[in-house]
């Protein structure tokens, strides 16, 4: 046997698996058909935001617990706890989620009417939630720290070598990829956008999106806070201000691709819209000059939840899957998780509302 672990894909979550296999003293090879820390995927962009208030789905807060204690353990310089501002309507989703998950885990919160700050416009009536742990990644950054981990401690790292088949029996997993065959007891699969390529045979019900990144110039120092709106017309978040610009998304909306390797690129004309037009109503300290753009992919699943979960047929191999644009924060919860089930077939966090099986 060549190694006890495969991870397949080594982006956002199989990075961090590939550290927790090697820290465990496991002998793992991680293999992608991209370089380290690549912009094809959801894993790129400069940033992404972290929070424990989880608004989504309050059973997601242990998972965060333990994902910042993993990101403080691997490097305290990581996660910056600068706070995130959530506006929306008081009976909204979010609002009523954010409060509802830091009511059942006892989290620091703070309710205000939205008019305690004045950097924000267009939030008339609307209920504001401050959340001081809250934060961001760099997420490039944290992508590399992981791989350089898990090389320190023994990994083994294979890029730019495409993934052909793979096959699996008790006890062992074979890969074969345009550089070789590579043989283990047990394997996880954490390729994003290519999970339904990679695992056709459970027709998993993923839909890849093409999402939209933009930087725009700004010199009002008050954007110190991340901060995630609920309008009526869709959800848009942005980070804290650094070196005169400010990141700006929308978390909603997207257009489905087939293939993110062909897809465009390019910005969208409705999106620049929708960007431009929330800029405008919503950040009057922030200018319309957009300084970069970029393109990510989420691939999302129908309920916007994560699949993590053992592969049905194979019980040395677990998969991740389907992160819906909001699993980055959790990837080294999630990779943790996924060593444990492919190694023990258990984990010790309750995973159990992510299973394949509510499909």
């Amino acid at each position: 046997m060549d190694y006890d672990l495969i991870v397949l894909g080594t982006g956002g979550v199989g990075s961090a698996a590939l550290h927790s296999a090697a820290a465990r003293g496991l002998r793992c090879l991680g293999i992608d058909r991209f370089p380290p820390a690549h912009d094809r995927g959801s894993s790129h962009g400069e940033s992404r935001l972290i929070r424990l208030s989880y608004f989504e789905h309050s059973d997601y807060v242990p998972l965060l617990r333990r994902s910042y204690e993993l990101w403080d353990a691997l490097d305290e310089t990581l996660l910056h706890r600068t706070g995130l501002v959530y506006f929306g309507d008081a009976q909204g989703e979010i609002i009523n989620g954010v409060l509802a998950s830091a009511k059942e885990h006892d989290l620091e919160v703070h309710t205000a009417d939205a008019s305690a700050y004045p950097q924000y416009g267009g939030t008339e009536g609307l209920k504001a939630v401050f959340e001081p742990d809250a934060g961001w990644l760099p997420v490039e950054r944290c992508v590399l720290s992981h791989l350089d981990a898990a090389i320190a401690a023994g990994a083994g790292h294979h890029w730019g070598e495409a993934v052909y088949e793979w096959s699996a029996q008790p006890g062992e997993v074979s890969v074969r990829t345009e550089a070789g065959r590579y043989n283990a007891a047990a394997m996880i699969i954490a390729v994003g956008d290519w999970s339904s390529e990679l695992m056709a045979h459970l027709t998993l019900p993923l839909e890849v999106e093409r999402k939209h990144l933009h930087w725009f110039r700004c010199d009002d120092s008050r954007y110190q806070h991340g901060f995630f709106f609920e309008l009526a017309h869709g959800q848009f978040y942005g980070f804290p201000l650094a070196d005169g610009r400010i990141k700006i998304a929308e978390h909603t909306g997207g257009d489905a691709v087939a293939d993110p390797l062909s897809a465009n690129r390019d910005p969208s004309e409705t999106d620049d819209r929708r960007i431009m037009e929330f800029v405008e109503e919503h950040l009057p300290g922030v200018t319309c000059e957009r300084l970069e753009h970029k393109t990510c992919f989420y691939t999302r699943t129908p309920d916007q939840h994560f699949i993590l979960d053992r592969h049905p047929h194979f019980e040395n191999v677990a998969f991740a899957a389907g992160l819906s644009g909001h699993g980055y924060k959790f990837a080294p919860a999630l990779g943790e998780s996924l060593v444990d089930i492919a190694t023990s077939g258990k984990t010790s966090v309750d995973i159990s509302f992510l299973s394949q099986n509510r499909f």
